[in-house]
């Protein structure tokens, strides 16, 4: 068992906000729905915390909104004692019938890809399914695999690339630690990576994993962890084809940093909760806004709210205040009606407000 960092409480928080619209989201239109640890540890921190798959659990079991169907949890951690204890942690719970939880001591990818080999023999597809991948180094978790997984219809991952211990690791002269780089992209540009000054390296190496998740995933959003020295660490991924669930997926981002960096620094005070400002820089939103939609007509606020969720870090909320400063600086233009013909109340921007920007 390990003490709770900062930045690992900082995980769970969107972890679990994301899990609270996931579950509930998920299980209203599927008969089966799963959830998969791939390094589960023990379930529990030195001082009492939950680890991520009792997080996973109490969501679940206290949302009540997942009352029905088949709700899978399949825990994998490769150390023996931490199943024995994860398990001993799982007895204490009162676990709902339509729940099958499972715990098991293996190799993550081992087990999925022997999943996954099944279901392409058979031309089947998972059931929808969010898999948590949070290992403690940068082996054994080779891209080919995330690929395979995300090319199964309707699911997603959460991944944790541990950016700096990669970068710690671009030029060792072990055959096997390269190989082991290599493989968790899928390019060889990640050694070539290692050319490049240090302090570029690790942005290089979020850049290059971003691309690669971009080619088999529609929606790919990161939340760049740092350490008490204010060192990039680590970034989470989330990556899925499924527009709501990216939309949730900020949305438990934009609770976790409200000033929309998607940043975490154990440099910062561990004792605040939320340990960001309110404040939020829209500037760079309003400058996607005029290149997209200037020259363009007349559009809806939805088309331009769907964009903003679609294909920023930006929440709806922001693209209505944005719309809000650029009528009052004379940059959009608000017709008085309606798309349904109704009039449009002043100050408002509601998904039937029709704009031009000028």
């Amino acid at each position: 068992m390990w003490e709770l960092e900062p930045h690992t409480k900082a995980k769970h928080e969107i972890l679990r906000r994301y899990l609270k619209a996931w579950f509930p989201i998920l299980n209203s239109w599927n008969g089966r729905i799963i959830y998969i640890d791939g390094f589960s540890g023990p379930g529990r921190y030195k001082g009492g915390e939950l680890g991520s798959p009792l997080i996973a659990l109490d969501v679940a079991i206290n949302h009540r909104k997942v009352r029905k169907g088949e709700l899978v949890f399949w825990f994998i951690d490769e150390d023996q004692d931490r199943i024995l204890h994860l398990k001993k942690e799982l007895q204490a719970l009162t676990i709902p019938p339509h729940f099958k939880v499972q715990a098991e001591s293996g190799i993550f990818h081992e087990r999925l890809a022997c999943v996954l080999d099944e279901l392409e023999a058979k031309g089947s597809n998972l059931a929808p399914t969010f898999a948590f991948i949070d290992p403690f180094g940068f082996s054994g978790i080779p891209f080919a695999l995330v690929e395979r997984f995300l090319k199964q219809n309707r699911c997603e991952v959460f991944i944790n690339l541990m950016a700096d211990a990669i970068n710690r690791f671009l030029e060792h002269p072990r055959d096997n630690i390269v190989r082991h780089i290599v493989e968790a992209f899928g390019a060889d540009e990640a050694i070539r990576i290692a050319e490049e000054s240090g302090s570029n390296r690790v942005e290089s190496l979020r850049t290059l994993y971003q691309s690669q998740l971009r080619k088999v995933a529609k929606f790919v959003r990161y939340f760049e962890m740092r350490d008490r020295n204010n060192r990039v660490q680590y970034y989470l991924f989330f990556a899925t084809n499924n527009e709501k669930g990216h939309l949730k997926m900020k949305e438990a981002m934009w609770a976790v940093d409200p000033n929309g960096e998607f940043r975490f620094s154990d440099a910062t005070d561990p004792s605040q909760r939320v340990l960001f400002t309110e404040l939020v820089d829209t500037t760079s939103l309003a400058k996607k806004l005029r290149k997209k939609f200037r020259g363009q007509g007349i559009r809806s606020v939805e088309v331009v709210c769907k964009y903003v969720e679609d294909e920023t870090a930006f929440l709806a909320k922001h693209a209505r205040a944005v719309l809000k400063e650029e009528e009052t600086a004379d940059r959009v233009r608000v017709e008085p009606l309606l798309s349904d013909g109704k009039k449009r109340p002043t100050n408002t921007y509601w998904n039937k407000a029709m704009i031009t920007f000028t």
